[in-house]
């Protein structure tokens, strides 16, 4: 294995406050980061290969890039905390779609945190602010939801991750 140590900076490679990571099947590794932009890495060498992102509210910008998924295809999906939304990139940064905004009804959300990806392509939304998971799927097209505030089973106070393993199961 080949491990490097990344310097702090906005340059390529470095990173302010690195917030999550994804590998997608062909190893390369995602970062976002407080600099609001995704940084693409090769896995075996730890060479920078690509960023996008900036600060803002339009496509392919970031008020805080805050979780990272790719799924089977190599689409990379950010959960953009401070505009409320998902967006979804091709591999090479390519600005695809985007969905939500800020509320509380089915597909909106409110600070959303992490983002997962199970086998079937669905998404999973750590949906903060609302106290919830979202499942959409690649298009962003609402399909359910579970949690609401409180510290019981089924409950939860403002859900910072979420993760679904090779057998669906959520965590």
């Amino acid at each position: 294995d080949t491990c490097k140590a990344a310097a702090n900076g906005s340059g390529d490679g470095q990173f302010i406050f690195p917030n999550r990571l994804a590998v997608d099947g062909a190893g390369h590794v995602y970062v976002v980061d407080a600099t609001r932009r995704v940084q693409k890495f090769d896995a075996a060498t730890g060479a920078f290969i690509l960023k996008w992102g900036s600060n803002g509210n339009g496509d392919n910008q970031f008020g805080q890039a805050a979780g990272i998924a790719v799924d089977a295809a190599g689409n990379v999906y950010v959960a953009d905390q401070t505009n409320a939304r998902i967006q979804k990139f091709d591999s090479n940064g390519t600005f695809l779609v985007k969905w939500g905004k800020n509320g509380s009804a089915d597909g909106q959300f409110n600070f959303p945190s992490d983002v997962s990806i199970d086998a079937a392509g669905n998404v999973y939304v750590a949906d903060n602010g609302n106290n919830r998971i979202q499942m959409l799927d690649s298009n962003g097209i609402f399909l359910d939801k579970w949690g609401s505030n409180g510290s019981g089973d089924g409950q939860f106070q403002n859900p910072n991750g979420v993760a679904v393993d090779a057998s669906g199961n959520i965590f």
